[in-house]
């Protein structure tokens, strides 16, 4: 397959774009909308990579900066859901009712910060990156591309091999994002749809063990969620087992069994 000519890749994020700005303008239901924005975040910022090396580094920074802006500014509304999703899905404890309360209140604030400023700031910033990339490259060309999915890869497969060495949440949130941009560059190009699947299973499942970890801090850093330390350390002890369980399912894929070149070599065969 050549790359090139299997997609307009410039189409594909001006597509994207579309689909986060409509998410935020018509959606009744926030948190969907801000769930299907920070998707598009991710779908946009992994695409991007497939231009760096055909870009002015300054202005690829500039592009990669304005997405990431965008996500900080939904951030702290969609970890609010997540908080109390996550807690939903663990077994309830002495306690639990009063930290859902918590959460519950704490989700509805952050919604109302979003409201009031960083969404309209958000579906700005989204209109003026469209007008940027209407005008933008047609396509970043077969090399650049190969050099994206590579360098995804590469670092994919060295934030695997450092969660598996040391277990530390920070190579395992590299790692998801990482599993994140290659899955949504293949799509782009034309990938394998098994691989891509395989992809997304592993996406989802380091997506929950990260939400763990998140919530794992955040009542950590709210002793007023629940004053007795004890009901504290319960939650805490089932969402780390949970975590760990996580972990380990992920860390038995064999995504990365291939040197980067081999792999790159056999999706552009």
């Amino acid at each position: 397959m050549t790359i090139a000519d299997e997609t307009d890749i410039r189409a594909a994020v001006i597509a994207v774009i579309d689909e986060m700005t409509s998410a935020a303008e018509t959606t009744g239901d926030l948190d969907l909308g801000v769930h299907t924005m920070r998707k598009g975040v991710k779908r946009l910022r992994a695409e991007l990579r497939l231009w760096k090396t055909a870009m002015d580094p300054q202005a690829y920074r500039s592009e990669d900066e304005a997405v990431r802006d965008i996500d900080a500014a939904l951030a702290p509304a969609r970890d609010a859901f997540v908080f109390g999703e996550t807690l939903g899905a663990l077994e309830s404890s002495a306690g639990w009712d009063a930290a859902a309360a918590f959460i519950d209140k704490h989700h509805e604030a952050a919604i109302d910060e979003l409201r009031r400023g960083p969404l309209g700031q958000s579906v700005a910033a989204l209109r003026t990156l469209r007008e940027r990339w209407l005008a933008g490259p047609p396509h970043p060309g077969q090399a650049a591309v190969e050099a994206g999915l590579m360098r995804s890869f590469r670092k994919g497969a060295a934030a695997y091999a450092e969660a598996a060495a040391t277990g530390h949440a920070e190579a395992f949130h590299r790692w998801r994002k990482q599993v994140k941009y290659l899955r949504y560059q293949l799509e782009a190009v034309g990938g394998d749809p098994a691989l891509i699947e395989t992809l997304t299973e592993l996406g989802v499942t380091l997506g929950f063990e990260h939400d763990q970890t998140v919530f794992i801090d955040f009542v950590d850093d709210n002793i007023d969620m629940l004053p007795d330390r004890r009901d504290r350390y319960v939650l805490i002890d089932r969402a780390e087992a949970r975590r760990d369980e996580l972990r380990a399912v992920s860390l038995m894929t064999d995504v990365y069994s291939d040197s980067p070149e081999e792999f790159v070599a056999a999706i552009s065969a």
